[in-house]
């Protein structure tokens, strides 16, 4: 089921499937991919408890996480909704802890403000030990022309690692291609065809805006708690997935170490939450 939130500038759409948003328009400005032409049905997807493929092994026994988590194909419920704002709630039940063995309430609230739409990942443990998690969002940015006629403008220079995949389950292999030390980033055609991903790990921005080249800016994107940032296309779509997450792709070819220990996942003490808060920018 769909729901739409509003103010003055901004409305917002989403699906309580996955609690995903679908649309977000601007005036008649459609900022979030629609899929016209066929390449990939998604808007933008949330992704919990993992992101990517990324194995879930607790006290040496190993669960079958799905790719991106077990939230994005979940109906979630509306817990709470006024005319700006959303709040989308996802418990862990017999499904989920076949998948994912800890006990959840995983909320999710937009809420507009402005032209800016908040995202905020509230990971509630209700259970007495200790919760393991990560997350992040994958959302389209429809674009009106080429990917490579767009850029980033990080917040800070940063030394673009590109940390390859290594193979066809999304594992990464452990080797880096050399992007540069940039401040500003055009994208490049050559990493973002036949749906490949750029792989930034641990960058030091927090803020990042995205633009055309030369031209006007599109979003501005506040990214507090998340180290790594993906960007992503598929096939040769007119859209770029711009991805904070907190974890990384385990490596290809490698034995799963405990969840507990990852790079990027958080632990939640007992009868305690966990809260992550983006924002995004319409410009």
């Amino acid at each position: 089921m769909n729901h739409t939130i509003q103010n003055d500038k901004i409305t917002a759409t989403f699906s309580s499937l996955g609690a995903e948003i679908i649309s977000v328009k601007k005036g008649e400005k459609e900022y979030i991919w629609q899929n016209p032409t066929g390449e990939w049905k998604g808007h933008a997807p949330l992704l919990f408890p993992v992101c990517g493929r990324c194995g879930v092994k607790v006290n040496g026994v190993a669960y079958p996480i799905p790719f991106h988590g077990v939230a994005r194909q979940r109906e979630f419920t509306v817990e709470t909704q006024s005319e700006d704002s959303i709040t989308f709630t996802l418990k862990s039940d017999c499904g989920t802890k076949k998948e994912y063995p800890f006990d959840f309430i995983f909320r999710v609230t937009y809420a507009l403000q402005d032209d800016t739409l908040s995202i905020s990942f509230a990971v509630e443990n209700p259970a007495n030990e200790t919760l393991y998690f990560a997350c992040g969002s994958h959302e389209a940015y429809a674009l009106d022309g080429q990917v490579n006629e767009y850029e980033v403008e990080f917040e800070k220079e940063e030394d673009l690692q590109n940390y390859l995949v290594g193979d066809d389950m999304g594992h990464i292999s452990g080797e880096t291609q050399n992007l540069g030390t940039k401040k500003v980033f055009p994208l490049p055609l050559e990493c973002l065809q036949n749906s490949d991903s750029i792989i930034l790990k641990h960058i030091r921005s927090r803020k990042l805006t995205f633009r055309k080249i030369g031209g006007e800016e599109v979003v501005e994107l506040g990214f507090d708690g998340f180290q790594n940032l993906l960007f992503w296309r598929a096939m040769d779509g007119k859209f770029i997935c711009i991805e904070p997450w907190t974890n990384l792709p385990d490596l290809t070819n490698t034995e799963d170490i405990e969840f507990s220990t990852k790079d990027g996942v958080m632990a939640v003490a007992p009868l305690d939450t966990k809260t992550l808060v983006r924002t995004i920018r319409f410009i």
